[in-house]
């Protein structure tokens, strides 16, 4: 299961599942290096780390979404 995360606060992280839905974790469940907007994964050490090739991709798509939404049509 890949999640992104949406917000970091001290009490919680939110995380959005690939179906949409949120999901919330306690702050020492992600493993260190993780931000927000990364594209993150659970662990088999009960932390989620981030997937790097997943992050860049959500991140090209995105970049490439909003580039076509900004395009100014003659």
């Amino acid at each position: 299961m890949h999640c992104s995360v949406d917000r970091i606060t001290p009490h919680a992280v939110y995380l959005e599942d690939e179906e949409g839905r949120a999901l919330t974790v306690p702050p020492g469940r992600l493993a260190p290096g993780v931000a927000e907007g990364d594209v993150v994964a659970p662990g088999d050490d009960g932390l989620w780390h981030t997937d790097p090739a997943a992050t860049q991709a959500r991140r090209a798509r995105i970049r490439k979404l909003l580039d076509r939404l900004n395009r100014k049509e003659p």
